[in-house]
């Protein structure tokens, strides 16, 4: 664009937008493609109208955490999937729990909803776009954007097959002669589906499926399409848009195809876009990679708000199970703090399993077989990713976090309600925002009978609840009656300690190989919490002198208010306590005035 009339706002954003489009789409007329990005957002592009907004930077605070679920995991008799959760959440998870990731709720054909045939409407049995709405009202909503691909069966796919616009030029295709042997993939299959449409056979790309056929972001039509689906969700009360596996995005022969520039620039035009009318909206990339690939997504401060801890799940599993802290210290202290307006989204378990790929270089690989051995003596299952020049590699463990903990490596049961609280303490504890996943909340056993029918290994952590039956299981005394009271007393302390704050100062401490131990610090510096964890099955002593309690302060553990008296004694802790020594408690602090102000001012 040679010129845009306009304020220095518009003007500014344009020329951001033309330089990120221009990096993809070098031989598109870039006027054009920067015309098309205001025509979306409904912004004139010059005289009078609204303004790009500036991005809110305010966007979290300790108080933040997530609810991982299907729209249909909690179900009932006379109300929709969404209605339900809804109710679900009002009643048992409001107060502790603020946010609701609803993992793909759109028309699908398999893959549980990762494989959306219609992006327009909801799957009929989960409700409507008002639900979601509704939703939003009480909590905030994150939703799953398939981006890499649509189903076989999406209108824009039988367009292809039929030479008919749009979607004739939506598909990713290649050629069997193309250099595809260093591509990257989570599957086993061929990467190519022959198939035969209107103009002759073609070669479509799919990364995950044959029934999941890859967009081609080559073509700037599809950023176009994406940016539309996007504002949709947003429209409708969806706050938090989670980008599933848009590492693959963009395809070259020759390549590895997965984390290329130009999917960088497509995630940091999304949001530029998105941001300019939506200033509070948040991005999360879905990048199941090793630890250095899925910081990259962060980019300078303008990509991904929140990237997956995909390195959390397998680390956390095997300090628990091994008594060893090793591995997971070793990862902590690798994580950088993130950068301000970042940070990293903490869970444990997902409707995917327990990823692999992001231990590589953080446990080694006998220790990983170790961990994929326990899975299957606990009822689960392994997926394989294949490696290239031939053979396979295990790719992720499909086990509830629950079954996987209830025996350690020792094949000792007599404390899993104890390793199973701890695994989500720790993530509670980290830089962050935690996320526990729906299969946690209620303590689900692996399954059996889901992946016995199914024969799909994912199904045996992917239960569906019936209402009553969840709630029986909260209120009867029980274990996982036991597990969620922990988890939302600490959680509820939690929320009232800035020095919990997502971006709150993070240091990791060397207590031994038995403790695992972080120092936490506020932003004003008024707050230190010294969490730690005796990650075995024996009492094991903690030297206070070890830790950098000042004197001028008192110091006391939140969890069970005992007061540490002597700075430089010992600490018993029981087998697999959690501590959270701190100065103060957040929930009954006063502030000066000067300290409210200085609160105020800061944008985090």
């Amino acid at each position: 664009m040679d010129r845009v009339v306009g304020t220095s706002g518009r003007i500014a954003f344009a020329s951001a937008m033309r330089n990120l489009l221009a990096d993809v789409y070098p031989g598109h007329d870039q006027a054009e493609l920067v015309r098309r990005v205001f025509e979306v957002l409904g912004l004139p592009i010059e005289g009078d109208g609204p303004e790009p907004s500036e991005e809110y930077l305010r966007k979290w605070d300790q108080r933040d955490a997530f609810l991982i679920t299907y729209g249909d995991s909690i179900s009932q008799a006379g109300k929709n999937g969404i209605e339900s959760l809804g109710e679900f959440h009002q009643k048992w998870l409001k107060d502790w729990l603020t946010g609701v990731h609803i993992l793909p709720f759109h028309p699908f054909t398999s893959d549980d909803g990762f494989s959306v045939s219609d992006f327009t409407k909801l799957r009929p049995e989960l409700g409507t776009w008002d639900d979601v709405y509704a939703l939003s009202k009480n909590a905030t909503v994150m939703a799953d954007l398939v981006a890499n691909h649509i189903s076989a069966s999406h209108p824009w796919y039988q367009q292809f097959l039929v030479g008919e616009k749009p979607g004739v030029d939506y598909i990713k295709t290649a050629s069997p002669d193309d250099d595809l042997s260093d591509v990257v993939r989570p599957r086993s299959h061929a990467l190519l589906n022959d198939v035969v449409t209107k103009d002759g056979e073609k070669h479509v790309w799919c990364t995950f499926s044959y029934d999941q056929v890859d967009l081609d972001y080559g073509n700037p039509d599809v950023f176009f399409e994406i940016l539309k689906i996007v504002l949709e969700y947003l429209k409708h009360g969806v706050r938090v848009v989670r980008l599933d596996a848009i590492g693959f995005i963009w395809k070259e022969a020759g390549t590895t195809s997965i984390n290329l520039e130009q999917t960088h620039k497509i995630i940091k035009a999304l949001r530029l876009a998105t941001t300019a009318v939506h200033p509070d909206a948040i991005f999360i990339t879905e990048t199941n990679l090793p630890l250095l690939e899925n910081l990259s997504y962060f980019g300078n401060q303008d990509e991904a708000h929140l990237i997956y801890n995909f390195s959390l799940p397998p680390v956390i599993i095997h300090a628990l199970l091994s008594g060893r802290s090793d591995y997971i210290r070793k990862c902590i202290m690798a994580m950088p703090p993130a950068p301000a307006g970042c940070t990293f989204f903490n869970f444990t378990a997902s409707h995917d399993g327990i990823g692999l790929r992001p231990a590589e270089n953080l446990i080694p690989d006998a220790d990983i077989d170790g961990l994929k051995d326990h899975a299957v003596r606990m009822g689960g299952q392994v997926s394989y990713r294949a490696l290239k020049g031939g053979g396979q590699k295990p790719y992720e463990l499909n086990v509830t976090l629950y079954s996987m903990l209830a025996e350690n490596f020792a094949g000792e049961a007599t404390m899993g309600l104890e390793r199973f609280v701890m695994s989500q303490a720790i993530a509670m504890s980290l830089e962050g925002i935690p996320a526990i996943y729906v299969q946690t909340i209620l303590a689900t056993e692996n399954d059996q009978g889901a992946f016995e029918e199914t024969g799909i290994p994912r199904r045996l952590n992917r239960k569906v609840w019936q209402l009553e039956d969840a709630e029986k299981v909260l209120s009867d005394e029980g274990p996982a009656k036991s597990a969620f009271d922990q988890l939302r007393a600490l959680m509820s302390i939690r929320m009232g300690q800035p020095a919990f704050h997502p971006n709150a100062t993070q240091y990791t401490l060397n207590l031994g190989p038995d403790l695992l131990g972080v120092w936490r610090q506020s932003h004003l510096n008024e707050q230190s919490i010294f969490c730690v964890f005796n990650l075995t099955e024996r009492p094991q002593n903690l030297d206070l002198s070890k830790i950098n309690l000042i004197m001028t302060e008192g110091w006391q553990d939140l969890i069970t208010q005992q007061v540490i008296e002597d700075y430089d004694g010992i600490m018993t802790l029981a087998p697999y306590q959690i501590v959270w020594i701190s100065n103060l408690d957040g929930r009954n602090r006063t502030e000066s005035r000067l300290l409210q102000r200085y609160r105020d001012a800061m944008p985090v």
